[in-house]
């Protein structure tokens, strides 16, 4: 998610905060305590939670957790003296750390359900850092494909290190504006998310915002900018598709009028989520809120709306023509290469499912790396070796235990009996590379990819 942000603050009585406040949620309705209550905890720093993949029990997690109400795969760690960034299972992608409100989209989503998202080709129009992609590519599994979408390029590495992290080879990146994007895939996908740039009120807590955000200025040209961007959300999405749309901000103007806006000049209609009534706006169907002085998080807003038959026939594609790689990735992989398709650069080589959408090719700046080149030489890439579920097989692995696997996760390198490139595994759930030695295994771990102080096993 992009955020508009300022470099100036402002020193405000509480008079005029509560009118600038009063005057930023526009149509929503606060009580005079109610409203206390709000501005108070927008200076209120709240925990993280996890949202653990769903194979994951929550009991396994290295500390003691309760249930976030919305989302059924997210936990809090009611440890204050745990850190789950820290943990070994996070290390090993066991579970994604983020704000509990972010969590709202993917319920409006209902990406907990295991088969929600089956089949599906989902379009994350605004995908970095990726809280939400990630969780939209779990949900896949081995059916469906996620185009992530990111025109800010500065913002794309996070986005592609998270996506990398999960595992899953059913993904690619593109770097397009919205409506360029749009003109090119009219009509291709059956989910659009739109986790939209916005003024971020929510951020305050976080004191990655200012209190400019909440100024009409702000609000007016945040919302301009969601109007442009849902605009080309609806080309893009087929005939009966969804279309959830997130903020991370509390102002009527960026949230329940971009819906009214919507549901009043196109052919959508808004669909109801039994499971998020707690939450229902109360002024327009199909939106749902979450407030920090009520929710233990930062806040957000969400909608799920559903289109009836578009006006526009989707684009048509001929088969892309076959990526001739000279990569002889037999030496790393058992893969047959019958079961992929390759597109990529002079120094990366990225695989995707030989089911994925043709138009993939087309639009991909990145995806699931299977290799890499370091001057004249293709290594095989960190990416995959973290792919779990997937048709892609490295040749060696070396299981560890715990303190082996922390002494890999820090950079170091590893006791390794097998000669050639080994996947490092901890339990099972793949770490990254190592080049074995006569008994020794040479570290290729990313340094974005490195734990330090990890805790002790418990």
């Amino acid at each position: 998610m992009s955020v508009t942000s300022t470099s100036h603050s402002e020193s405000l009585d509480d008079d005029s905060l509560h009118d600038l406040v009063r005057d930023a949620l526009g149509k929503i309705s606060l009580s005079a305590n109610e409203l206390d209550a709000f501005i108070a905890s927008l200076s209120s720093r709240h925990r993280n939670v996890v949202r653990v993949r769903r194979e994951v029990a929550p009991e396994s997690l290295p500390f003691p957790t309760t249930p976030v109400p919305w989302y059924s795969l997210g936990y809090r760690c009611e440890s204050t003296e745990s850190r789950p960034s820290k943990e070994l299972a996070y290390a090993a992608g066991d579970y994604y750390v983020q704000d509990a409100g972010s969590l709202l989209a993917l319920a409006a989503l209902q990406a907990d359900h295991p088969v929600a998202l089956k089949n599906q080709t989902v379009c994350d129009l605004c995908a970095a850092p990726g809280g939400k992609a990630t969780a939209i590519l779990e949900s896949l599994e081995s059916s469906g494909f996620l185009l992530a979408n990111e025109p800010i390029r500065s913002r794309v590495p996070a986005l592609l290190h998270n996506l990398s992290r999960t595992g899953s080879d059913r993904f690619a990146i593109s770097q397009l504006d919205p409506d360029d994007l749009a003109k090119q895939l009219t009509g291709c996908f059956d989910v659009v998310v739109v986790d939209a740039p916005c003024s971020g009120q929510a951020l305050l807590s976080r004191k990655r915002q200012s209190i400019s955000a909440l100024s009409g200025h702000q609000i007016e040209h945040s919302a301009s900018r969601q109007q442009r961007i849902l605009s080309a959300a609806t080309r893009l999405l087929r005939p009966c598709g969804k279309l959830v749309y997130s903020t991370c901000t509390f102002a009527a103007a960026e949230n329940e009028a971009q819906i009214d806006g919507l549901l009043g000049s196109h052919d959508f209609t808004a669909e109801s989520i039994p499971s998020l009534q707690p939450y229902a706006s109360p002024i327009t169907p199909g939106c749902y809120r979450l407030w920090p002085h009520q929710h233990d998080c930062a806040g957000s807003f969400a909608a799920s709306l559903i289109q009836g038959e578009a006006s526009w026939s989707a684009k048509t594609f001929r088969n892309n023509k076959p990526f001739k790689t000279t990569v002889e990735l037999d030496q790393w992989f058992t893969d047959s290469g019958q079961v992929h398709r390759y597109f990529g650069s002079d120094s990366s080589l990225y695989a995707i499912p030989i089911d994925a959408p043709v138009w993939v090719e087309r639009v991909a700046k990145l995806g699931p790396e299977i290799a890499h080149r370091t001057g004249k030489v293709w290594k095989p890439a960190h990416a995959a070796a973290l792919q779990r579920g997937t048709l892609l097989r490295s040749r060696q692995t070396l299981d560890v235990d715990h303190e082996t696997a922390a002494q890999y996760l820090s950079g170091a390198p590893i006791p390794c009996p097998s000669r050639g490139w080994t996947v490092v595994q901890y339990h099972g759930r793949p770490l990254g590379w190592v080049k074995g030695d006569r008994g020794l295994g040479k570290n290729h771990l990313p340094t974005a990819s490195r734990f330090t102080q990890l805790s002790p096993p418990r």
